[in-house]
């Protein structure tokens, strides 16, 4: 299509041969933008849902999520199976987090990550 015949020139005479190009050409550019239109939102969403499944991503938000003072006193020891474990340095500390404030850091960490992502938050005193 896009080689110029002599018969096709002759046939068709070259301003008729010239739009028949740049239709062929805009046709395409609109089926490509077509396809990224559909195509686009659906790879941006799966990188977005790869990306907050990072578990260097999850680790790294919790000071965020429990406050400078608090972070000094609590260490991410990782985070497997949807389970984030947190090591506590003091039985206070770690009693006030289990028992009263679980609930609350774990809803906070599911709105940053959704809750299929992070299921359960795990304290230890280490």
């Amino acid at each position: 299509m896009l080689r110029l015949k002599i018969f096709d020139i002759i046939k068709y005479g070259t301003n008729t041969y010239v739009a028949m190009v740049k239709n062929f050409k805009s046709n395409r550019c609109l089926s490509t933008n077509k396809v990224l239109k559909d195509f686009l939102p659906k790879l941006l969403i799966d990188i977005e849902k790869n990306y907050l499944r990072n578990p260097n991503l999850i680790m790294s938000f919790w000071p965020k999520v429990i406050g400078k003072k608090l972070a000094s006193m609590t260490e991410v020891k990782s985070f497997e199976n949807k389970v984030l474990y947190v090591l506590v340095k003091s039985s206070t500390l770690y009693s006030i987090l289990k028992l009263h404030e679980k609930n609350r850091l774990l809803n906070l960490m599911q709105e940053k990550f959704s809750k299929d992502v992070i299921k359960n938050i795990v304290f230890k005193i280490g």
